[in-house]
């Protein structure tokens, strides 16, 4: 018999009204006195918070982000999409904002500022020389421009176009951070004229792959920049290698978001030799989009949703399991985990204290190399660069050295951090697995569990901490000490006549400033051990919280009369099978959505 290669496809309305139903359920199962009394109102309300987070995002607009470095033509992008001017595309560096573009009625824009005041603006003032002074004129910080527009293919999305990412936007780097927490899709531009730098994709890296998107578009712009065909396919394919370093089997999009810009508004076309190449680009690429995202996005929304309660009811699992286990204890051995986790002096703190101290310990062994490797680099910066400025005129030294030397030792502290990062990080994790490893041996009702136990379970039980390198290594960045102190140490070299005078103030001010150098390069390295430092002992007092509250509810109830306890037992068995039939549900379920073909595809991408 001949096989059919047949797709089973559902009612998306239908699949997302048994989402529903699977949570609502789930939650009303909680909401008794009984279950309340029995588990703790403690964590029945961390649960139904949850529950309420994960409703409300599937009930919110789909958000697509564009982001990318600044100038690369992301705004210019989203116009062609829309097929007219929205967005201000010629903006300066002190007036750039973050937009958000959705649809409406009519067109309305307002200013949003950070205190949550707003005021509206003329269409006309969206025009950069209108719009730019009076943004120049805001005291209060803006958070962003908001744009209606009557475009229905903005129906049920949120646009947001976003600043440059790169290192002189640093102001904005933690705000597109924010963003793409929020995200559902993100377009990622990146220009034909600098194919995806190195800041490039270290952002892509440090935001991007964390946040696991079911959907990530890459788009080449500018490319009308590009005079032949051969040229374009040459550069296509080197940017596909750096992105799918990154992202395997990610389709890159090469075009030019201002030839189709063009195009629609019947202008002149920046490339009239590769006008019909161009306008097939974008037209496959708006295909694509259309497509994969909105013709999906209730379905990706929805996906999302799922992995979301799957991580809340493996949550719940782990808190129910520790309190049956908490009330079947011994209570001295009860007793015992408590005081653990409640006496800040007790040998589960001073374990915590101990292993980050370990980890701060290695960071700074790694400073002292960097430090070294700085003051070698420096060394041959001096015999090979500052003796060789007699050789130039005074008035390039002044326009250039100045950068010059900036940017050499910025790109060599990066370097260091650059080498030293996977082992930092290894280092941090290897810390968690020992905190966590003396977590369960100390907080262990139960008596009888060894360290042995722990340890060899720890590599598929242990919770991993998803440290935040964006933040990280965002306010441990070397850029800003690196230009101030350059700036500080030669600005009286600026009266110099000659280039010889130049040289000899400098070296003059070379062991001071060596000095300096290494000091901002120690502080460097202890901020980065105190921001992880920071990170872990933050989850790991959310979890000794967590346990805390659950063990105090377990002494709670067995202190109770014997009729009391029994129900309690009863509750909890009762809430563990409420558990096990919601996430048979969900398993379902989600075996349904992925029977849509589309979200299979988006999950290799």
């Amino acid at each position: 018999m001949e096989s059919l290669n047949r797709y089973i496809h559902y009612n998306l309305t239908n699949l997302r009204q048994e989402f529903v139903q699977i949570i609502n359920d789930f939650s009303e199962g909680l909401s008794s006195e009984k279950v309340k009394n029995a588990i703790g109102t403690r964590l029945i309300k961390h649960i139904q918070t949850q529950i309420n987070q994960i409703l409300t995002r599937l009930e919110a607009e789909f958000v697509l982000v564009v982001i990318g470095d600044f100038k690369r033509g992301k705004s210019t992008l989203i116009n062609a999409l829309l097929g007219e001017a929205v967005v201000t595309t010629d903006v300066t560096p002190e007036t750039v904002t973050i937009n958000h573009i959705q649809y409406g009625p009519e067109t309305k824009i307002n200013i949003c500022l950070t205190d949550s005041g707003q005021m509206s603006l003329e269409i006309d003032e969206l025009k950069s020389e209108r719009l730019n002074p009076i943004l120049e004129n805001f005291v209060q910080p803006i958070s962003h421009l908001k744009i209606e527009t009557p475009i229905e293919w903005l129906r049920g999305l949120r646009l947001v176009d976003t600043p440059g990412t790169g290192d002189i936007f640093k102001r904005f780097d933690r705000q597109v951070h924010t963003y793409l927490l929020q995200a559902d899709a993100v377009i990622f531009v990146g220009s034909a004229l600098a194919p995806f730098s190195q800041a490039e994709q270290a952002f892509l890296e440090l935001s991007v792959i964390p946040r696991d998107f079911p959907k990530v578009f890459f788009v080449l712009n500018m490319m009308d920049n590009i005079r032949t065909e051969k040229e374009a396919e040459r550069l296509l394919k080197n940017a596909q290698k750096k992105i799918s370093r990154l992202f395997p089997n990610a389709q890159l999009f090469g075009l030019s978001a201002f030839d189709e810009f063009c195009r629609l508004q019947s202008l002149s076309r920046p490339n009239s030799a590769r006008a019909l190449t161009l306008e097939k680009s974008f037209q496959e690429f708006r295909e694509y989009l259309s497509e994969t995202i909105l013709l999906q996005r209730d379905l990706i929304q929805l996906d999302r949703a799922t992995d979301r309660m799957e991580q809340m009811l493996q949550e719940f699992e782990d808190s129910l399991l520790l309190l049956c286990n908490a009330m079947q204890a011994d209570r001295s051995n009860l007793s015992r985990a408590i005081n653990q986790c409640e006496d800040p002096t007790s040998e589960l703190f001073d374990k915590i204290a101990q292993h980050t101290q370990v980890m701060k310990d290695e960071i700074n062994q790694m400073c002292d190399q960097a430090c070294e490797w700085i003051k070698e680099f420096v060394d041959r910066l001096e015999k090979e660069a500052i003796t060789a400025i007699p050789n130039f005129k005074i008035e390039d030294i002044k326009r250039h050295f100045q950068f010059f030397m900036t940017n050499s030792l910025w790109e060599a502290i990066n370097k260091c951090l650059d080498f030293h990062q996977p082992t930092i990080f290894e280092n941090a994790n290897q810390a968690q697995k020992a905190i966590f490893t003396d977590f369960q041996l100390l907080t262990d009702v139960s008596g009888i569990i060894s360290q042995t136990t722990i340890e060899a379970k720890t590599d598929h039980q242990q919770p991993p901490i998803n440290f935040d390198t964006f933040e990280i290594l965002t306010d441990c960045d070397p850029s800003t000490f690196v230009a101030e102190l350059i700036v500080s140490k030669t600005k009286d070299l600026g009266t110099s006549r000659q280039a010889v005078n130049y040289q000899q103030e400098l070296q003059n001010a070379m062991p001071e400033f060596k000095l300096a150098l290494i000091q901002e390069i120690r502080s460097l390295y202890n901020n980065i051990a105190t921001k992880i430092e920071q990170q872990i002992e933050s989850v790991y007092q959310q979890n000794i919280e967590a346990s805390l509250s659950v063990m105090q509810q377990a002494q709670e109830v067995c202190a109770q009369e014997a009729q009391q306890v029994t129900v309690t037992n009863q509750v909890l068995q009762e809430s563990l099978l409420l558990l096990n039939n919601s996430r048979s549900k969900l398993k379902i379920l989600k075996q349904k959505i992925y029977s849509e073909d589309i979200l299979e595809d988006m999950s290799r991408s």
